[in-house]
C-alpha cells in the first residue's frame, strides 16, 4: 500500500484523494487552509453537462477584439500579466485553428460526458440531497447578443454532442422563470438534465468528512518544494516552523492539484506548462429574489445560480497575476447586470474572488509529468474544475495503476506541451 500525497485540497484535490483512498492507499493531503475553502468555493455551482465546445474557436477570435473594447467587458487582461501570456497566447491561437478546434471537441465532448456520470455519482454518494438540485438551467438570449440569432441552430449543435437541450421563446422562458426582466429578452436555451449545487462549500466538507473517516490525513502545510528521492518516492518541503527550519514529509507519488499555485513547485523541478491566472468573481445577493434554476447570460459571461443563503452571481474572466488585489469593478459589473436581468435594485451580501487555472486548449492538464517518475498533475480546469473533479480523480488512480485509460486521455497529458 502506497503512500500518495494530495497538495491541494480543492474539490479537484479532495476528488483525487478520494479515488486513491477508495483503492486502499494511504493519502496524505496538504493545505494551508481547510477543505473547499479557496477557489472551489466560488464557483456558479454547476454540473456543466453543455460544456462541450472549447473556448480556443475562431467564434472566439471574432468576438474578443469587440469584448475587449467593450467599457464593461466581463474579459480583462492586464497589461503586466502579458509576459506570462506569452506562451498562452500563441498556443490559444494554434487550438482555435478549425482542424485543432474539431479534434479538441471532440475530446471534450467524451470526457464532459464520462466527468458528469462521475460528479454525479460522487454527490449522490454523500447522501445529501439537499445539496444539489435536479432543476436544470438556462441560458438567456437579449437583443443584440450572438446567440440570439443562432438559438435554434445552437440547441440543434447541443443535441448533436449528446446533450439534452431545447430552444425557447421569451414567453417559454418567462414560464419557467417569472423573475426574469422581459425587456429585450428574444428566448434561451433549456438544459433540462443540468444539475447545480446549492451549496459549494457544505460539498466540499461533507466529502472531506468522508475521506477524514476513511483515514485520509490532512497537513495543514503549504508545500515550498518537491524533492525526487534516490531510491524512489519523494520528500516534501514545508514552510519553516518557528525554529527556523523546514517540514519535510515523505510519499511513494505526489499528485499536484493546488491550482495556480502548482506552477511554483513544478519551476522548482525545471517544468514550465502554459497554466495561466484566470481570475474570477462572485456576488451573492442579499435581495431574495425567487429562481428555481441557474440562468445564465452568455453574452456577460455570467450565471445567477439559486443557492442556500441567496442568489450568487458569479462569473467574468480576468487574465492577472493571482496575487493582485481585486478589481472592486467587476463586483459593480455583475450586480448590473444582475439589476438587468431581474429588472430591479439589488443589493449584496457577499463580494469573492478566486483564481482559476487554465490551458489554451480549454483541456485540463492530468497525468504523469515527463521525466518525473512518480510526479502528477491534475489542474488546468479553467471553468470546469467542479464539473471534472470526480473523473480527473479516477484517471489519476487508474493511471496509477496502469490500467487502460480512454483515448482522450492523450490530449489531457503534460507532454502535449
Amino acid at each position: 500500500m502506497n503512500t500518495i500525497a494530495v497538495v491541494g485540497a480543492g474539490i479537484v484535490g479532495l476528488a483525487v484523494a478520494r479515488s486513491l483512498a477508495g483503492r486502499g492507499h494511504r493519502v496524505q493531503l496538504f493545505d494551508p487552509g481547510p477543505p473547499g475553502e479557496g477557489t472551489s468555493f466560488g464557483n456558479a455551482g454547476l454540473i456543466a453537462n453543455y460544456a462541450t465546445s472549447p473556448m480556443a474557436s475562431i467564434d472566439t477570435l471574432r468576438q474578443l477584439p469587440g469584448e475587449l473594447c467593450r467599457r464593461d467587458a466581463s474579459l480583462s487582461v492586464d497589461p503586466r500579466y502579458l509576459a506570462r501570456l506569452a506562451g498562452f497566447g500563441p498556443r490559444f491561437l494554434k487550438a482555435a485553428t478549425p482542424s485543432r478546434f474539431a479534434r479538441h471537441k471532440s475530446d471534450l465532448v467524451a470526457l464532459i460526458q464520462d466527468a458528469v456520470k462521475a460528479q454525479h455519482a460522487l454527490l449522490e454518494s454523500l447522501e445529501a440531497p439537499d445539496l444539489y438540485a435536479d432543476t436544470g438551467c438556462l441560458q438567456l438570449a437579449r437583443q443584440g447578443d450572438p446567440l440570439a440569432a443562432t438559438l435554434e441552430a445552437s440547441a440543434r449543435a447541443k443535441r448533436a454532442d449528446g446533450v439534452a437541450c431545447e430552444a425557447l421563446t421569451a414567453q417559454e422562458v418567462r414560464d419557467l422563470e417569472p423573475t426574469i426582466h422581459p425587456a429585450d429578452l428574444v428566448g434561451g436555451l433549456y438544459f433540462p438534465e443540468t444539475r447545480h449545487l446549492k451549496d459549494s462549500l457544505a460539498v466540499s466538507r461533507a466529502l472531506w468528512q468522508r475521506l477524514a473517516g476513511e483515514g485520509v490525513v490532512q497537513h495543514g502545510a503549504r508545500i515550498r518544494g518537491l524533492v525526487p528521492l534516490a531510491a524512489g518516492g519523494w520528500r516534501l518541503i514545508g514552510e519553516k516552523g518557528e525554529n527556523g527550519e523546514s517540514r519535510e514529509y515523505q510519499a511513494d507519488q505526489v499528485v499536484l492539484c493546488a491550482g495556480i499555485a502548482n506552477d511554483a513547485l513544478l519551476k522548482s523541478l525545471g517544468v514550465s506548462l502554459p497554466v495561466v491566472s484566470e481570475r474570477g468573481y462572485h456576488v451573492r445577493l442579499e435581495t431574495p429574489l425567487s429562481l428555481s434554476r441557474p440562468v445564465g447570460w452568455l453574452a456577460r459571461h455570467f450565471y445567477a445560480t439559486p443557492m442556500h443563503g441567496g442568489v450568487r452571481l458569479a462569473g467574468t474572466t480576468e487574465f492577472t497575476a493571482p496575487d493582485r488585489a481585486a478589481d472592486e469593478r467587476r463586483w459593480e459589473r455583475l450586480k448590473g447586470w444582475g439589476e438587468a436581468l431581474f429588472g430591479r435594485p439589488l443589493s449584496l451580501a457577499e463580494r469573492w474572488m478566486g483564481v482559476r487555472h487554465s490551458t489554451p486548449d480549454g483541456l485540463p492538464v492530468v497525468g504523469q509529468v515527463t521525466g518525473r517518475k512518480g510526479l502528477f498533475v491534475a489542474y488546468g480546469h479553467g471553468h470546469l474544475g467542479l464539473t471534472q473533479s470526480a473523473h480527473t480523480g479516477e484517471l489519476i488512480a487508474a493511471m496509477i495503476h496502469g490500467e487502460a485509460l480512454p483515448d482522450y486521455v492523450a490530449s489531457l497529458s503534460p507532454a502535449r506541451f
